[in-house]
């Protein structure tokens, strides 16, 4: 899957948003297996028995909460190692008007509005140096539109 399917994969989950789905639409966005996210759903996959939370080993750990909590529990998340015990890429926490994200490989860090997502396809992108390669790609692609157009 290439940069362009992914940011159009997200901006379909934006006009079709929907809290009870974002988590699933946002990794089905990046191409994760849809049998692994029906695992997912069904709790096959999930290490978290706590409502609200889901703990995908070695892939991501999701937390919805209340608004004024958003900051704080993001702070309790990277003071302890409870939420990252099953090494998880991705830590996701959101009030389904932000998102906060941080990237346990890179220590990178996410704080947007949720349905400005598609803005930031590339934060979830395995690696920096895909995330780079893929800007100049497209910076590459613009100039060619500009020099053709």
């Amino acid at each position: 899957m290439n940069s362009t399917q992914i940011e159009n994969n997200l901006q379909k989950l934006i006009k079709k948003f929907s809290a009870a789905t974002f988590i699933y639409d946002l990794l089905l966005a990046y191409g994760f297996p849809k049998a692994s996210i029906k695992r997912l759903k069904e709790g096959g996959l999930n290490l978290s028995k706590v409502n609200g939370e889901i703990d995908w080993k070695k892939k991501l750990f999701f937390k919805e909460v209340e608004s004024n909590e958003l900051y704080t529990v993001i702070d309790l998340i990277k003071a302890t190692k409870t939420a990252t015990k099953h090494d998880p890429r991705f830590v996701i926490v959101t009030d389904y008007k932000r998102l906060l994200a941080i990237d346990t490989k890179t220590q990178d860090s996410l704080d947007i509005e949720i349905l400005d997502i598609a803005k930031h396809y590339d934060f979830f992108c395995p690696g920096l140096a895909w995330r780079k390669l893929s800007c100049t790609l497209r910076i590459l692609q613009m100039l060619r539109r500009q020099k053709n157009g």
